[in-house]
């Protein structure tokens, strides 16, 4: 095995561990956060959590005031359904827990903190069609 073989066998083996352990977070957003935890081991992250259909709003929000002692902003939009928004630190363990939550579908999210602004809710309409195709039906 050659070199090249060898990463190409180390970066399946990580995608495969990714999707076994995060199944629902971004893979770009793991992958930037595995950068982030060799200066840091505990970066602020601006996290879009795409929410099921149907979620209860006071009992997420609710749980995540408890539980993460912040409080999420929420965004509503008939076509593409609702998300929250949470500025927190993150490492893995934070995305462990927020994916055992029942009314999450989905996260993604962008690095903050100091020198870095946020580039605002990325949840929108292109990642809608990632997530649900552009017939916005089920899973693409």
């Amino acid at each position: 095995m050659n070199c090249t073989d060898n990463i190409q066998t180390k970066f399946r083996e990580l995608e495969e561990a990714m999707q076994g352990c995060l199944p629902k977070v971004d893979k770009d957003m793991i992958i930037e956060l595995l950068n982030e935890l060799k200066e840091d081991d505990y970066p602020g992250w601006n996290l879009q959590i795409k929410l099921k259909e149907g979620f209860n709003e006071n009992n997420f929000r609710e749980t995540i005031l408890r539980d993460m002692d912040v409080v999420p902003g929420f965004h509503q939009r008939e076509k593409y359904g609702g998300h929250a928004a949470i500025e927190h630190r993150v490492n893995f363990k934070t995305l462990v827990y927020l994916s055992t939550l029942d009314d999450v579908e989905f996260i993604m999210g962008s690095r903050s903190g100091p020198g870095r602004s946020s580039i605002g809710p990325r949840m929108e309409r292109d990642e809608h069609d990632k997530i649900y195709g552009p017939e916005g039906g089920g899973k693409a």
